[in-house]
């Protein structure tokens, strides 16, 4: 949504509700991410991230709320060509010529949560169960963000938790058509 039609819609949402500008402009850009992720590009299917409720991982849905991230707005989105990975500030692009297998996870996780990446292995979670996990070759890399520590990071392995894990490993193992 350019900035235009950001300001545009702000402006009429604070003439509805009285609203102050400021206010009226995160609704605003909220309410366009949450149709984005619930409606996805048409031949892609959305896969929300599960979070938690209990414990330090209520710190973390907050922390990625407080990121533009958190429940409702972190997830996987399967295409025909690529597969999307966003979680607060993160992103990720994974070419699907570059996913050599997807499985379910028996992974022992410690109890952490969010974004990690360690030796090849990136871990995005909300929760420590019903993970899924991507083997990468050639691997992917991600991003200069928070969660990496601004440093380039090479993925050959990819561990999420999701809402519908076997939807996704099916989605995943088609020909990219939902």
């Amino acid at each position: 949504m350019s900035h235009d039609k950001i300001r545009d819609a702000a402006r009429k949402r604070m003439a509805q509700t009285g609203e102050p500008y400021a206010t009226a402009r995160r609704k605003v850009i909220r309410e366009h991410q949450q149709a984005a992720n619930k409606n996805p590009a048409p031949g892609t299917k959305w896969f929300a991230i599960s979070f938690s409720k209990a414990g330090f991982d209520r710190i973390t849905a907050w922390l990625d709320t407080l990121f533009g991230g958190g429940p409702g707005r972190s997830g996987v989105e399967v295409g025909g060509g690529e597969i999307q990975v966003r979680m607060a500030d993160f992103k990720l692009n994974i070419p699907r010529s570059s996913v050599r297998s997807v499985r379910r996870s028996k992974a022992r996780l410690g109890g952490t949560t969010g974004v990690h990446a360690s030796r090849g292995r990136l871990l995005v979670n909300g929760s420590a169960d019903g993970l899924v996990e991507l083997a990468l070759d050639p691997p992917c890399y991600t991003g200069r963000t928070l969660n990496t520590m601004f440093v380039n990071q090479k993925v050959t392995s990819l561990i999420l938790r999701l809402v519908d894990p076997d939807g996704f490993v099916a989605a995943v193992e088609g020909d990219g058509r939902t």
